[in-house]
């Protein structure tokens, strides 16, 4: 059976109690056995110098004073049913199991001396035979006990994902107390995670495909059986549909279902963008059909587009692949569209929106993402005249506006509608008096007051 530690100090959740308990003695037979283990498991996972010297010391001295799972060793016979009878009993240990020498007995004049000193003694008191010491307890720990291994293991991931904090630095002053406690504390965290719908990603179900300014592109592996667990990780730290099962402790329902179900079918293929810290950025899916591949969504957090900073990552991954050059509204939200060859529809390029060659084909392209006019370093005056005439109120997001532009629309929207840089009118140019509201057309683009004014609250 196996015994608890001698030590009332047990590993604690509170970092306080960790923190003050000690490493305690304990005599374990095959101590040297136990630590050759631990050095072999660390080289076969590839430990680093620093990994291997924490276990050796911290892990090792844990092990031998407090793993629970020992068997106590009193005689050869334990010890042999302990280690098997492959391993003789060492000789240091058969020289401990040895009966003890008796004491010497005393001469007759000192039997004499005592009897005359015990006569002035109280003739009711007896003398109390000697009692012969307990003999010592050993103790045997199996090097590759499954739960020691497990708990080696265990500390091992998760002191390797502090690498880059201020823990790795001062790890050598981490007790095994500690590591434990903390890791505890972390586990407590995920659960109450998991417990909102968060499920932790263990990276079985990604498979490298690209690697990107800002991190790595993943492709979800729909054979395997994470998947549904890297989606929900996804989803959680997305806030979007993709991994929102019904049932989250069975990963099962809702709309995490058909997405798992058509990427487990091979219909769907599903993609992730991710930094340091397996933190997911984009959400990518593409539709597979016969002809090839179709983009099907490509969203950032909470559904929104991806932020420009991610725009060349995507664009990589659309180069890479790549589906085919259709128009799309997630892609063309976030920037990137497919410019075709003006002799062949079929062929053309995927690039950012300012790249774009075809004035005619940026203008259909902004007519309905006119958030992207920021991008313009200097947006061509076409596209500013389109902005002033279909949604005015992103005048604001030009970082330098036509000077005919920008005198149109003091002509032609109120005060209120200006953009703060056209409010202000310098004092050596005269303001121009607002127009009426009749209908002006300049290069060829009707425009009129009445029109632009904002819209009046219905009664």
């Amino acid at each position: 059976m196996p015994v608890p530690p001698p030590s009332t100090v047990a590993p604690s959740s509170s970092t306080a109690t960790a923190a003050s308990a000690v490493y305690l003695p304990r005599d374990v037979v095959n101590a040297p056995e136990v630590k050759a283990a631990i050095a072999r498991r660390s080289a076969e996972r590839g430990d680093d110098a620093d990994m291997t010297a924490w276990l050796l010391n911290h892990f090792f001295r844990w092990a031998i004073g407090s793993f629970a799972n020992v068997l106590p060793v009193q005689s050869p016979a334990d010890y042999l049913a302990a280690a098997g009878p492959d391993k003789p009993l060492p000789d240091w240990l058969a020289r401990q199991f040895q009966p003890r020498a008796p004491i010497a007995t005393a001469t007759a004049q000192d039997k004499d001396k005592d009897k005359e000193k015990s006569k002035d003694k109280s003739q009711d008191k007896t003398e109390s035979p000697a009692t012969e010491a307990s003999p010592k307890t050993f103790y045997y720990l199996d090097p590759e006990h499954l739960l020691l291994v497990d708990r080696e293991r265990m500390l091992v991931e998760f002191l390797r994902s502090r690498r880059g904090t201020r823990l790795e630095q001062k790890l050598q002053r981490i007790t095994c107390f500690m590591a434990m406690a903390m890791w505890e504390q972390e586990h407590q965290r995920m659960q109450a995670k998991r417990n909102k719908g968060w499920v932790p990603s263990s990276g079985l179900a990604l498979k490298e495909l690209l690697r990107t300014p800002n991190g790595v592109i993943f492709e979800f592996v729909g054979s395997h059986a994470a998947l549904r667990e890297e989606m929900a990780y996804e989803s959680f730290h997305m806030q979007h549909c993709l991994g929102q099962f019904a049932n989250i402790k069975k990963l099962a329902g809702g709309y995490g279902e058909q997405y798992a179900s058509a990427a487990q079918s091979g219909r769907l293929r599903l993609f992730t963008l991710r930094s340091a810290g397996n933190l997911p950025h984009v959400t990518i899916s593409l539709e597979v059909h016969p002809d090839g591949l179709r983009v099907d969504q490509i969203k950032g957090k909470q559904n929104r587009h991806p932020i420009r900073k991610y725009a060349d990552d995507v664009l990589q991954f659309l180069r890479t692949l790549p589906p085919r050059g259709e128009r799309h509204s997630d892609c063309e939200g976030m920037g990137l569209v497919f410019e075709p060859e003006a002799s062949d529809t079929a062929r053309g390029e995927w690039k950012f929106v300012t790249d774009v060659q075809s004035p005619d084909f940026l203008l259909s392209v902004m007519s309905g993402n006119f958030h992207l006019i920021e991008h313009f370093e200097q947006p061509p005056p076409a596209l500013q005249w389109l902005l002033l005439r279909i949604a005015p109120h992103e005048l604001a997001r030009l970082r330098q506006m036509d000077v005919a532009v920008a005198a149109a629309a003091r002509l032609t929207l109120p005060q209120n509608r200006l953009p703060p840089s056209l409010r202000t009118v310098s004092p050596d140019v005269p303001e121009v008096p607002q127009a009426p509201a009749a209908m002006m057309e300049i290069e060829g683009i009707s425009l009129s007051a009445a029109m632009c004014a904002p819209p009046t609250a219905a009664a």
